[in-house]
């Protein structure tokens, strides 16, 4: 065991990643003494991967995997440690040590503090009594006059709609005029090399494990200021072997994520928030591929913005848009949704509702902010308006992450009812206190946001009753729809519809060219019938609102042609290496 006497220096300029060098491999087991981490030590302890050992001699040893972290740690706790010693162990060991000592304040923490801090800003508290008196009064009248007058009460319905669909059209239109100028988001040089830290969040991942660590150790960002977590669950045998298999030998690191309710994404990456080291943290999911210089561009990004801006999201697409027609659709609406429309919220400086990986934040925002919370399933979009409504802004900045398209109908209704779920959650939170919410936004953003979170389930919503009114139709014969149809305000409607719609799909068009070429964009009018099976997913979301909130609908991942070749090719790789 190496070992070496350690005092606090006065010169507080530490080289970040001095005396970083291979530990070597440990004979015995790693078990330190927890009793020797006291509770008001948990902070520094994880922030910097050290975790006490042993107490020799009256001389406290002190476990870390460079001595640059025993030095930060000992200079933290300034004169509470004493005579000091050092032994290297391996940062997956400490981790886990680290895990085990403070499982529950980490947990709490994770689970609680929005919660406790901000109860208004959290989905596990309850909503304020007059939202929910007027969606159940409007449900029961609703259902109460379709039974007593179906055609009328369903030609009432779209005439009401109208201010919805002309909002939502004319906030369509601004954003995509704002985004179809064709003005590159050239990235500075980035000029200096702060530490990312990186939380990738998996489980049930085993397969796509392979590619992911090929694709996080392909940055072109110094290994030195890289730390990077693949967040871990307990109960995750599988995919927890698999993943310290493939990262042995490497600079990523591997965090076991205590049990607990909810079982959440959120939830995970709020326990690793304590163990991030860097100045700014990132988020992937198990089945991306990010560009090479991501990371790069990200901090050359944050670096070059005014100092309101402390979020950097990439653009998202797919590398399988040619599976089948539903994964070209799904490419199509990611091209429509973040080339077009967030990109468009960036350039007009409004609240942005996050995509939920290839995010990047400054760290000291996200702890003053909360953090994440674990209640909501849509847990980015919900982070990008509190950050708005804390004065802060994100901004979409040029690269891509490529990740896996859903191939399969039910596979897609699961994880879009967990979206439409999770915008109908955050419009209830941050509708709770409209007059605050319109003094922290402003009107016009708060305008803008509350379209774009109703367009996220209304405009899915609105799909059943479009397919209740044809049978309806119908079933009413000729006599009665007619005279419905020959409503003064019907044409308007129509108008409306067919307008926002054909630029929906003129964007559509002009973005999967930019992103796919000629071939994929002229299936834009595909996105119509793909539509339609939204409602299915809305429904679904509907009933899960009040039954399952906290439910996540899990995608399987994996599982296309294009993502088991790249799997394929990484293993065939190490097995020539």
């Amino acid at each position: 065991m190496r070992g070496a006497i350690l005092r606090a220096s006065s010169d507080d300029t530490v080289p970040l990643f001095s005396d970083a060098r291979a530990v070597p491999p440990r004979v015995t087991p790693f078990e330190p003494d927890l009793a020797l981490s006291p509770d008001d030590w948990q902070t520094i302890l994880c922030r910097h991967t050290v975790i006490p050992y042993a107490r020799r001699n009256g001389v406290l040893v002190l476990a870390a995997s460079t001595y640059a972290d025993a030095l930060r740690v000992v200079k933290a706790l300034r004169n509470r440690t004493g005579p000091v010693s050092v032994t290297l162990a391996s940062r997956s060991d400490i981790l886990d040590a680290l895990v085990r000592r403070y499982a529950a304040p980490l947990t709490r923490q994770a689970t609680d503090a929005l919660r406790d801090d901000a109860p208004d800003m959290s989905v596990a508290t309850g909503f304020p009594s007059w939202m929910k008196f007027v969606l159940l009064a409007t449900l029961l009248a609703f259902v109460s006059c379709l039974a007593m007058a179906p055609v009328t009460t369903l030609a009432t319905l779209w005439i009401v709609f109208v201010p919805y669909l002309l909002a939502t059209t004319a906030l369509r239109a601004i954003l995509i005029v704002r985004a179809s100028r064709r003005r590159e988001d050239q990235t500075p040089p980035r000029r200096t090399t702060p530490v990312v830290s990186i939380l990738v969040p998996v489980y049930r991942e085993a397969d796509s494990l392979p590619a992911l660590v090929d694709a996080l150790t392909a940055f072109d960002y110094p290994v030195r200021a890289l730390d990077i977590k693949i967040l871990l669950e307990e109960d995750d045998a599988e995919t927890v072997a698999e993943a310290r298999r493939l990262t042995a030998r490497s600079h990523i690191d591997c965090l076991v994520v205590p049990p607990s309710a909810p079982r959440t994404k959120p939830k995970s990456m709020n326990v690793a928030l304590p163990f991030a080291r860097g100045e700014i943290v990132g988020i992937f999911d198990a089945e991306d591929a990010p560009a090479p210089d991501q990371v790069s561009k990200a901090v050359a990004t944050l670096e070059a913005a005014e100092p309101d801006v402390v979020c950097a999201q990439a653009r998202l697409s797919y590398y399988n848009p040619q599976d089948n027609l539903l994964t070209r659709c799904v490419a199509m609406e990611y091209a429509l949704w973040f080339d077009m429309l967030l990109t468009g919220m960036s350039r007009t400086r409004w609240p942005i509702p996050l995509g939920g990986t290839s995010l990047y934040f400054r760290t000291d925002a996200l702890r003053t902010l909360g953090a994440w919370d674990p209640y909501n399933v849509t847990e980015d979009a919900d982070l990008g308006l509190r950050l708005a409504r804390a004065g802060k802004r994100a901004v979409v900045f040029d690269s891509t992450t490529l990740e896996e398209a859903t191939g399969s109908v039910p596979a897609w209704i699961r994880q879009r009812s967990r979206w439409i779920k999770g915008f109908m959650l955050t419009w209830a939170v941050h509708m709770r206190a409209p007059r605050r919410l319109a003094q922290e936004l402003g009107i016009m953003p708060m305008v803008a946001i509350n379209i774009l979170l109703l367009d996220g389930f209304l405009s899915f919503l609105l799909q059943p009753v479009l397919v209740l009114s044809g049978i309806v139709a119908l079933a009413a014969g000729m006599a009665a729809w007619p005279a419905a149809l020959d409503h003064p305000a019907t044409g308007g409607v129509a108008a409306v519809l067919l307008a926002g719609q054909a630029m929906l799909i003129g964007a559509a068009f002009v973005a999967g060219r930019r992103r796919f070429g000629w071939r994929m964009a002229l299936g834009a009018p595909l996105l119509l019938p793909y539509w339609m099976m939204g409602g299915v997913a809305a429904l679904r979301a509907l009933w899960q609102v009040p039954t399952r909130p906290q439910f996540w609908e899990k995608t399987v991942h994996c599982v296309s042609p294009v993502a088991k070749a790249r799997r394929a090719t990484v293993l065939g790789q190490a097995g020539d290496d």
